[in-house]
């Protein structure tokens, strides 16, 4: 599963003051279903346009140790990191919210986007979650694709 990060495991919004970035929204929950994907051998796969210190802790917390950062074109280097691992974007889930995922999710096996993304990418998204970004969008999709692979029982 490969996620943004701003819009997806964030509201979108930061925080900042005199000396830069302070502070963005994560949500648990999210945390914990990411947990059990990995717990399952799903891997996680984070890439973002932002350089944040702030992503960077929180993504060495919940032990996601593929995570991409200052990614401005995320198709080409999913192409690459596909290319590199042996495998193909059929296999892979997407979860966005803005258009420079619109490339991304279009060729997945599986598209997601937050309750709250941008109207182009839920009109384009395979799925579109009931919950918002930073308010347990990516737990939900977590659970959707534990069922869908019956391993879960929620």
């Amino acid at each position: 599963m490969v996620l943004d990060v701003d819009g997806v495991f964030t509201d979108g919004g930061v925080y900042y003051d005199a000396n830069g970035e302070l502070a963005k929204k994560f949500d648990m929950r999210d945390g914990m279903g990411l947990e059990i994907l990995r717990q399952n051998r799903v891997e996680v796969v984070v890439v973002t346009s932002e350089n944040s210190e702030l992503v960077a802790k929180r993504m060495k917390k919940l032990q996601i140790q593929n995570t991409f950062f200052g990614v401005k074109d995320k198709y080409s280097f999913l192409q690459q990191f596909l290319t590199d691992k042996n495998s193909s974007f059929g296999s892979v889930a997407y979860v966005g919210d803005d258009v420079n995922d619109l490339a991304s999710m279009c060729s997945v096996g599986w598209s997601f986007a937050p309750n709250n993304a941008t109207e182009i990418i839920k009109n384009n998204a395979d799925f579109v979650v009931s919950k918002d970004s930073a308010n347990g969008a990516i737990r939900e999709v977590c659970e959707i694709i534990m069922k869908y692979n019956k391993r879960y029982e929620i």
